[in-house]
Order: structure tokens, then sequence, then C-alpha cells
């Protein structure tokens, strides 16, 4: 009990996060994430989703400027859009994004984000994040010109990313495209592995006990033996 109650001692230390932990917005092309992965085909509907390399769901929502919240994924070539525009003469044509939010499911966090706004009349672009301890960080009216459309962000100090929201400022964009993150490991797994690594298994246990009942039994002859003798 006393080696148990020790080590979730540790895992609450562990699990209130390390001093001086942010989110940072940093150059895109310093950082390489895994791509997040569209490969079941064609998605329509208020939520859609990727998967991460070790295929955990990306989930999306978002809303576009017809005013609806119905966005697409193509498999095909990776990327969010907005729902189908009915109002033009073009079948393929879709309302420009307004804004678009992302998570993984399960809770899980990811680090080494990027991500493109392609196209469009956006001026600039609006970015909050939350943390894994769900503390938010913002970053208001960052410029589209220019070509300026790539992101990227990063956890530092032993933070990691819980959920993305981007809103878009003076227009929209036509898609968010080549989304990279890398995934972490399953909140508090690896913590509490390493909290308890020190704790044997039930079988060990039982193979401890074995032994210290032998080693005691051994003892208790010895001496047994030795008072014969001296008598």
């Amino acid at each position: 009990m006393k080696h148990l109650l020790g080590a979730a001692a540790a895992l609450g230390v562990l699990a209130a996060g390390p001093a001086g932990a942010v989110i940072v917005m940093v150059d895109p092309s310093a950082i390489q994430g895994a791509n997040v992965l569209f490969n079941d085909g064609a998605q329509s509907g208020t939520t859609v989703f990727g998967f991460t390399q070790s295929g955990t769901q990306v989930l999306f929502t978002g809303a576009d400027q017809g005013g609806g919240t119905t966005i697409r994924a193509d498999g095909g070539q990776a990327q969010i859009e907005g729902a189908l525009n009915a109002t033009t003469h073009d079948s393929d044509d879709s309302w420009l994004l307004d804004a678009l939010s992302f998570h993984l499911a399960n809770g899980a966090t990811f680090n080494n984000l990027e991500f493109r706004l392609d196209g469009g009349g956006a001026s600039s672009a609006s970015f909050t994040l939350v943390d894994a301890a769900g503390q938010s960080f913002s970053f208001a009216n960052r410029s589209l010109d220019d070509g300026d459309d790539r992101f990227g962000f990063q956890g530092v100090g032993g933070d990691t990313i819980r959920s993305v929201s981007v809103t878009l400022n003076g227009g929209g964009v036509e898609d968010v495209r080549q989304i990279r993150l890398d995934e972490i490991a399953g909140p508090g797994r690896v913590q509490l592995d390493q909290a308890l690594g020190a704790i044997p298994e039930p079988t060990s246990w039982t193979t401890m006990i074995v032994g210290f009942g032998g080693v005691g039994a051994l003892m208790r002859r010895r001496r047994r033996e030795q008072r014969l003798a001296a008598a």
C-alpha cells in the first residue's frame, strides 16, 4: 500500500505538467509532422474525420460563408472544404470556409502541427489552441498576404496540443490542406507506466513470497542444527 501511495503521488506530480509549458507559433519549415490521412473517400457533414498515422480519428467541424456548418473532406486530396454552393453554375463550387476546428478522439493530444490555408479572399486568420491542461493560447490576426498561408505550432516545455480553432478574417479560404501533426501517447499512460514500473506484477509477487518462505525455512533449519550440535 505504501508503495502504491508513493507511486500515485508521483503520478499526480507528473500529471500536473512541468512549469513553463506553453504552445508557440513556429515556422512550419522548421518542423515536420506526420500527414493526417483522409483515406475514406469523400465525406460531407457537420463533422468529418481523418486519421493519424497511428489510426486515431481526427475530428473536424467548421462553418462556411453560406451560413452553414456542413463541411467536406476529399480523401483524394486530403483537404477540408465548405459545403457545395448551389447558387453558382458550377456544380463543383463550394462555399469559402469561415472557420475550422479539429481535435483527436478520446482526448489524445498532439504536437508539431502544421497546415495550409489555401485560396479565398481572407486577409488574416486567428488561431486558438488548447493544451492538455485546458489552457488556451491565442494568436490573433495573422496575415495571409503575400503567400503567407502556411502555419506551424508546437508545444514546448512538455506541453501538448488538445484542440485547434481557426477563424478567418476579411473573407474565407477555399480549403485547409497539408495538415500534419505528431500524435502523443495516450494521456497519463507513459507517466503511469513510469511511476508504477517498480511495482511487481501479481505473478512476481507470488514468486517472491514463495522465495522468501524458502529462505525463512532454510534459516530456521540451520539454527536448529546449530543448537543440536552445541548440545
